[in-house]
């Protein structure tokens, strides 16, 4: 039943509802094989095929809205720049169209400096860390939901700025027919 008290851990993934009991848990039912995979590095590397698969849909969804159309020249290049691979180096993002990246390529974890954002830039960050950080992130870029993820279950704080209000739940993927507020 949604809402259950005994799970922990409440995904809405690819048509199915996924409850578990952590977030490690629900990431082996997402990922094929997660499950088999020992606790360590390669756990981290499976997060990150993840975070990079979602990385690529998410970004070619927002490519596709009409608001790709707006950007200049050099942002453009950025965004459809190869999506299997860690993006070119930005040092400013103000384009219109938000900007996905993984956090595993950026300080402090990465050797890349986080862009910094002005005007209507966005970045949405995909963080594969931990099982509960990624989760949340793809949450935040709509890849996934998470209905439940009580604080027990990975949660940990993120040093990657930009999300929660400033991230997808604030974008309008299409503009509305009436305006804003519509």
């Amino acid at each position: 039943m949604p809402g259950d008290s005994s799970c922990p851990v409440e995904v809405l993934y690819d048509g199915s509802r996924i409850c578990a009991s952590n977030a490690e848990e629900a990431l082996g039912l997402i990922v094929e094989g997660y499950r088999d995979i020992k606790p360590g590095p390669a756990r981290m590397q499976a997060r990150l095929a993840l975070a990079l698969r979602a990385r690529s849909m998410v970004q070619m969804l927002l490519n596709a809205g009409e608001l790709f159309d707006e950007s200049m020249d050099e942002q453009r290049r950025i965004l459809l720049a190869r999506q299997d691979a860690p993006p070119p180096r930005v040092e400013v993002w103000d384009g219109v169209v938000p900007l996905v990246l993984v956090t595993s390529f950026y300080r402090p974890l990465g050797d890349r400096d986080q862009p910094r954002v002005a005007g209507p830039g966005q970045v949405w960050w995909i963080d594969p860390h931990t099982s509960g950080s990624l989760l949340r992130t793809l949450h935040q870029a709509r890849w996934l939901d998470v209905t439940r993820m009580e604080a027990g279950s990975d949660d940990q704080g993120s040093p990657y700025r930009n999300l929660g209000s400033n991230g997808a739940a604030g974008y309008w993927w299409r503009p509305c027919e009436a305006g804003v507020g519509a």
